[in-house]
């Protein structure tokens, strides 16, 4: 016979897999008949967008693009004088993974690598990147937990708390950022522009009933040519604020979250101010929020049962559950003093430093998460030498760090983030100069475990259950707990803490002696 149980259904949202390749992007650029011969390139700035992605039987289907600027020296120019080509890759790549199928929730994660570079030509140029696609392939499951019994049973429970981590949302909304940006006093007006990048630095994400509220500053840096005989690059920083209302089903207050940023595409022209002068840059920077959110679970489940009058037999299902082990982010300050090639010129004035920073390897060791990646620092520079008057280079400079959480096992995942907050330059010589740089590393550690839940309790058929003394003198052995003490004797947890001091520490002392009532 059955024993009628309490039972509570979760609906968990479980990553059935998170498949993680590189593929090359690579291609030709014809320099456009309007912009002059390159004589040397000095920078290739790259940076990677998903536009498409699409799940099928066994197969991932995954479209982007990469968009690339490249800063040159012209052939025969003119003293200073840069020039920039905008050019977009497309590519698709396929992932075969066995057993997904249409239906399954995916987001798709991408990095990329520096672009390299070969001048095949005056005319034209062969460019190669390395893009890191991580795809995490979900579906919803129910689970039922056992949580008590109904009705008077003269049956013992022993219930536990389950921690379950259960990611909920995992979405991505675009957000648009429109202003006018001046060129500071002092500056010159803009001939050319040269580059513009936009960096997002989140400062608040706030999880309503069906919203997500966030805010954040959206820095603009834009390189141009100034109007002038010599037209060197100048550069011009500005920090925007904004605020947004993201609408994202499922979202419910008191779920934990995250958002990363990524700038899909960026719209600008210039414009004459007041004056007539061309000092206004209207911009338009289109954002992608990936917005994931999940809910930290505890659950009180039956974990064992006897009957006191009656053996009763448990009906166990195995279940695969994850918990959340840790979340946390670090900022680590990096100092270093670079050499500038000896190939270029002595620095004059420093026109740029950037960074983008890229997570190499994520290793686990006993209670230890270690984390290591380098970050790539660009640098555009002017000098004295006219044979070279603007040159660029790149440094890399590593960096590492290790978490502590506890309960890590060798199927813990660890997700592994880092951003550069901040990267300053000062010129200590000729030839060196000094780099500062703030990046934030994020890791989140979920370890997956096997549970075996309590589905049925049922009375055995024909039980002879045999009789135990009114009485009893027993002598606590290693390893025992008052649960497996009252087991055997068919009594409570209760009534032998009641019976004995109701210390529990003291009582299951080995070769404690203690009195079982029944």
């Amino acid at each position: 016979m059955s024993v009628k149980l309490q039972k509570e259904n979760i609906r968990l949202s479980e990553v059935m897999c998170s498949p993680y390749c590189r593929t090359t992007v690579e291609g030709d650029v014809i320099v456009p008949d309007v912009k002059p011969d390159i004589q040397k390139i000095l920078q290739v700035d790259s940076s990677v967008v998903i536009n498409q992605k699409n799940v099928q039987n066994d197969k991932v289907y995954i479209q982007g693009t990469v968009r690339l600027n490249v800063l040159y020296l012209p052939d025969e120019a003119e003293e200073w004088s840069v020039k920039s080509i905008l050019c977009n890759q497309e590519f698709n790549h396929t992932i075969d993974i066995k057993g997904i199928k249409p239906g399954m929730d995916m987001c798709v994660d991408a990095e990329i690598e520096p672009c390299e570079y070969t001048l095949v030509n005056s005319r034209k140029l062969n460019l190669r990147s390395r893009v890191g696609l991580l795809a995490r392939l979900s579906t919803s499951r129910e689970i039922e937990l056992a949580t008590g019994l109904e009705g008077g049973e003269p049956i013992e429970i022993l219930a536990n708390t389950m921690e379950i981590y259960n990611p909920r949302i995992d979405t991505v909304r675009e957000m648009i950022v429109r202003e006018r940006l001046e060129v500071p006093s002092g500056s010159p007006s803009i001939c050319e522009v040269l580059k513009v990048s936009a960096k997002v630095c989140p400062t608040e994400l706030r999880i309503l009933d069906g919203r997500a509220a966030v805010s954040g500053e959206l820095k603009v840096c834009t390189l141009y040519c100034g109007e002038g005989e010599k037209s060197a690059p100048e550069a011009m920083e500005h920090t925007l604020s904004f605020q947004e209302s993201l609408e994202v089903d499922g979202l419910c207050e008191g779920m934990n979250g995250e958002i990363e940023y990524m700038v899909k595409d960026i719209v600008y022209e210039v414009c004459a101010d007041s004056d007539g002068d061309r000092r206004i840059l209207s911009c338009e920077v289109v954002i992608c929020a990936s917005l994931r959110a999940f809910e930290s679970l505890e659950c009180r489940v039956i974990e064992d049962a006897y009957g006191k009058t009656r053996s009763v037999e448990l009906q166990k299902t195995p279940c695969r559950i994850e918990k959340m082990l840790g979340c946390e982010t670090a900022q680590l300050s990096l100092n270093e003093s670079v050499n500038i090639p000896d190939y270029l010129p002595c620095i004059r004035k420093l026109c740029e430093c950037t960074g983008q920073a890229t997570v190499e390897s994520v290793s686990v060791s006993q209670n230890t998460v270690t984390v290591s990646g380098y970050i790539t620092a660009n640098f555009l520079y002017l000098s004295d030498d006219s044979s070279q008057p603007v040159s660029g280079f790149s440094h890399v400079l590593p960096f590492e760090k290790c978490f502590e959480f506890a309960g890590l096992t060798p199927d813990t995942v660890c997700d592994a983030h880092a951003e550069v907050e901040h990267i300053a330059c000062t010129i200590n010589g000729d030839k060196n100069l000094g780099v500062r740089a703030i990046i934030a590393v994020s890791i989140k550690a979920i370890a997956p475990y096997s549970a075996n839940l309590v589905s049925d309790i049922a009375y055995c058929e024909d039980d002879c259950m045999p009789k135990c003394a009114s009485i009893v003198v027993y002598f606590v052995q290693k390893g025992d707990t008052l649960w497996n003490i009252a087991k055997k004797y068919r009594t409570s947890v209760d009534a032998i803490l009641s019976a004995n001091g109701g210390d529990e520490a003291e009582i299951v002392k080995p070769g404690k002696c203690i009195y079982i009532f029944k």
